[in-house]
């Protein structure tokens, strides 16, 4: 007698002496690869295992998606992880959500079963985060993780809905930033005299570079006899390698005058590394402005101990790289110089951006209303 092979959408029921439990399976059909799928349920007993087989047979039959049921948060992430997005291309951007998955969302939620996540365990976890200060950007981007993977498991059928997208981002705390007055910048550039990355500092303080376009900096986009330089990439871990990449947005590629300070650092770092060039054994010619001694390029991480260490031989304490391009918009602020301008120096999309990330760096003016006023009334400015 032939036996009749099971068809998609039908179940089995069996009890296992192993397991010591009653455990059903529902057919799913074949994924795209031709792989049988099927998804599992127990029960301590015969009755428990039956009903919870025909809720799954009701939902393959309503079209409901029915996933594994042992398939866990952490499983989905690291699956994910493993694969991102196509569009995931930059290095920065997987190293956000290795960030967001390996450091919070699987120790927060990585144990709970795929199918049990609801949408008030993912609003607790962004809470209890929030109470911990938080910032609403870092929180943005925790949901905002978890929201694409949970996408893809809606797709694949392995759950019925988003629950990451029926939650609200917290507020969350809100960092200050925090810049060098004029007189705390001369004195790191003192500090800096000599240094490997003197040059580096400069520019980035006089240009106000953000970090990763200052290392992806190339001397073909510098023009030290018109004075200017041109952002064009910058530099990106991607995995364990440092690479030129796409600067953050289209309004990044920009091309700036620089100071005189930034051009005579830069010729005097030309021609230091073009004796290092014929010294060394090797180069890596990669044609970056700031370089290790072989031409490769300069690791963030050293980036950032060399900047802290000279602030504090400045007497400042601790700062970190990205605060240089803090400075020169409060310092440019300060000086009378308007919002339009700084946010092209710092290759902002709108002023608006400006404003909001450096709001309280930027030296208010608002005096539209003094003359009209002096005008009706009388007086002077004072």
């Amino acid at each position: 007698m032939t036996t009749q092979r099971r068809q998609h959408g039908e179940g089995s029921l069996f009890y296992s002496e192993a397991a010591g439990r009653w455990i059903g399976f529902v057919d799913l059909g074949r994924d795209g690869a031709g792989k049988r799928r099927r998804a599992k349920v127990t029960g301590r007993t015969k009755a428990e295992a039956r009903a919870k087989l025909s809720a799954a047979l009701r939902k393959v039959e309503d079209g409901v998606p029915v996933g594994d049921q042992r398939t866990t948060v952490a499983d989905l992430l690291e699956s994910w992880l493993a694969n991102p997005p196509a569009q995931a291309e930059s290095g920065n951007t997987i190293a956000v959500y290795e960030w967001a998955i390996n450091k919070h969302l699987i120790p927060a939620l990585g144990h709970k079963r795929l199918r049990d996540l609801t949408p008030d365990d993912v609003e607790s976890m962004l809470a209890a985060k929030a109470a911990d200060g938080m910032a609403k950007a870092s929180l943005a981007r925790i949901r905002s993780v978890l929201v694409r993977a949970l996408r893809q498991a809606e797709r694949r059928g392995a759950i019925a809905r988003n629950v990451a997208e029926l939650v609200d981002t917290p507020a969350g705390s809100v960092r200050k930033s925090r810049s060098l007055t004029v007189e705390q910048a001369a004195a790191l550039l003192e500090a800096a005299k000599g240094d490997r990355l003197e040059a580096a500092i400069v520019t980035g303080l006089m240009c106000g570079l953000r970090p990763g376009e200052l290392l992806g900096l190339t001397w073909s986009c510098v023009d030290l006899e018109v004075g200017t330089l041109t952002v064009r990439r910058a530099l990106l871990r991607h995995g364990s390698d440092l690479v030129l990449g796409d600067v953050k947005t289209s309004t990044s590629r920009r091309t700036l005058r620089m100071p005189s300070p930034v051009v005579d650092a830069l010729r005097a770092l030309k021609r230091d590394q073009a004796s290092e060039r014929l010294a060394a054994a090797a180069w890596s010619d990669q044609d970056l402005v700031f370089s290790t001694g072989v031409g490769t390029p300069v690791d963030p991480a050293n980036l950032r101990r060399t900047f802290s260490r000279l602030t504090t031989k400045a007497n400042l304490g601790h700062w970190h790289p990205h605060e240089l391009r803090h400075s020169a918009a409060s310092i440019l602020s300060a000086a009378g110089v308007r919002i339009e301008e700084i946010a092209d120096l710092l290759g902002h999309e709108s002023i608006r951006v400006t404003s909001q990330v450096y709001r309280h760096l930027l030296t208010p003016e608002i005096v539209a209303a003094v003359e009209p006023m002096e005008a009706a009334f009388g007086g002077t400015a004072s």
